[in-house]
């Protein structure tokens, strides 16, 4: 829905400024092409000079101060400029820059790192990750074990992390390592800006079963990182990491890729037809028990759409805290997991089955997914939401006040420091 009518005359310059640079620049918008494949350095590169386009046209950073490249503006130049987006291709793969690094740097960074780094990030030279999971950490972020040891005016970093969504063409990460073992768990983290082409860095490609290479490994080899690369206090990184977390929730409430969905769908109930062309592909338009099955995947993704998009203008607004982010993360795995049950009990084998010769199965259906660990897994999110939100008693842990050093781990190494 477009909402030109209630354009201030300010609001209105910027509008035709936005739809008339943006008109034979910009690649348009294919919904056929993945919106964000961390695997595909084609795409990687298109995206690249798709923000440059902006940041040339003064459209990047809206929001962002001006100190730091952005226009200084308020949200509502923000959604006209997403509105006259529409019909092209965003720069999606910056989702962890704009995400979560961005707002981390300017609620945490150094007057010299905001400086350094932001303008950059605008002008898309730099893509980031974030480098958090690690290989035996599970969903326990605060277990990490990747360590940083302060040497002379350097720190020096050595451990692993894993699943970092397009870490082989990142320029550059936020990692969060441990500075002081002697201290419990959640103390003692430091975040660090870590140069991912930087001598000790070794990164390796995770090749999927599925194909491709969305996810990677890295492992740190007495990295080392200036001094001044800090994100917020040495020791207060469990501060930053929570400014970091609910970044990362707020944009999975209003969705990752920011104006791939227009808030005005997000707000109506649209049916999804494709499962319709779907069943009428396999003849079951007019089958009771397939018309069943593709209400409920209609209903649930109509409630899931509404229900973010209500929670992320609550975020936005004030009147919901940033925490709130977790219930639309839960929604979303729910959401996905059950949609996923819904088309492969439509489908049947015909949505896996492959002819020989072809790459495609034999009856073509939306991406399906069971992606229950974005944002945090959904167990973590029912712990945020039970004792933050339900205000339920947090959940017992006998060796929160321990010592780091004093814990159990699969590793030897964090016990001999």
């Amino acid at each position: 829905m477009n909402t030109e009518h209630l354009d201030t005359d300010e609001q209105r310059a910027f509008r035709l400024k936005a739809r008339e640079w943006m008109a034979g620049r910009m690649p348009p918008r294919d919904p056929q092409e993945e919106p964000c494949d961390l695997g595909d350095g084609d795409q990687i590169a298109k995206d690249r000079r798709s923000q440059r386009i902006l940041w040339d046209g003064g459209l990047a950073g809206i929001t962002v101060p001006a100190a730091y490249g952005g226009q200084g503006l308020d949200k509502r130049f923000e959604d006209i400029f997403l509105e006259e987006a529409e019909p092209y291709r965003l720069p999606w793969v910056f989702g962890n820059a704009f995400n979560i690094v961005l707002p981390d740097l300017l609620a945490h960074g150094s007057e010299h790192l905001k400086t350094l780094y932001i303008p950059a990030m605008l002008r898309g030279e730099h893509m980031w990750c974030q480098l958090l999971s690690e290989p035996s950490g599970g969903s326990d972020l605060f277990g990490l074990l990747t360590r940083a040891e302060k040497r002379g005016d350097k720190w020096v970093i050595n451990g692993s992390k894993v699943w970092t969504s397009g870490g082989h063409f990142c320029d550059y990460g936020i990692c969060l390592a441990r500075t002081d073992p002697a201290v419990p768990k959640h103390q003692g983290l430091t975040m660090f800006i870590v140069d991912m082409r930087a001598p000790g860095v070794t990164i390796n490609p995770i090749q999927l079963v599925r194909g491709g290479s969305h996810f990677c490994q890295e492992f740190f080899d007495d990295v080392e990182i200036p001094e001044d690369h800090v994100v917020g206090e040495v020791n207060g990184g469990w501060t930053v990491a929570q400014t970091h977390l609910a970044q990362e929730r707020i944009s999975m409430a209003r969705g990752w890729h920011i104006g791939l969905r227009t808030p005005a769908k997000a707000e109506t109930i649209e049916v999804q037809t494709s499962y319709l062309d779907t069943a009428r592909q396999l003849g079951l338009e007019k089958d009771r028990h397939a018309r069943v099955l593709i209400g409920e995947a209609i209903a649930i993704d109509a409630v899931y759409a509404m229900t973010t998009a209500r929670v992320g203008k609550g975020i936005r607004s004030g009147a919901l805290p940033p925490t709130s982010g977790a219930l639309s993360s839960l929604m979303a795995a729910n959401t996905a997991v059950r949609r996923t049950a819904l088309l492969s009990e439509l489908v049947g084998p015909a949505g896996v089955a492959v002819l020989p010769g072809e790459e495609e199965p034999v009856i073509g259906m939306d991406r399906v997914c069971t992606h229950r660990i974005g944002g945090g897994t959904t167990e973590m999110q029912r712990n945020i939401i039970s004792e933050r939100h339900l205000e339920l008693p947090r959940e017992p842990s006998l060796d929160r006040n321990l010592p780091f050093n004093q814990l159990k781990h699969n590793s030897s190494a964090m016990a001999k420091s």
